[in-house]
């Protein structure tokens, strides 16, 4: 990790990523193509493809940008981490939650049944 202490920035994502999983956070469409957003507290998080990996933006609600945060601001060298499949995971989740993806899927099942 850098000498930047970036424990906290972890425990965001990992918190993050397991309320997506569990369709916890509610997650928009924004004005972009693959981007994703959500109000939490007094915040708005962003989520979308970056230059080669998803990238999570945190906002002030006037859309000041604060921080981005990539996977690859937690990598060690030469370690495994899981944060890159936690931000794929988070953005996959997002995606689902706000084009309605499981309300669709689960229209067809009814539907084929």
């Amino acid at each position: 990790m850098s000498s930047l202490d970036r424990s906290r920035d972890a425990v965001f994502i990992e918190k993050l990523h397991a309320k997506s999983q569990a369709r916890g956070v509610p997650w928009e469409m924004t004005e972009h193509e693959g981007r994703y957003q959500a109000q939490i507290g007094e915040f708005v998080i962003e989520i979308g493809e970056g230059a080669s990996e998803p990238e999570i933006l945190i906002c002030r609600k006037d859309g000041k940008a604060l921080e981005i945060l990539t996977p690859d601001l937690f990598a060690d060298p030469g370690e495994s981490d899981p944060r890159p499949r936690l931000f794929a995971e988070t953005y996959d989740s997002a995606r689902r939650v706000a084009m309605g993806v499981d309300k669709a899927i689960e229209s067809l099942i009814q539907a084929l049944t």
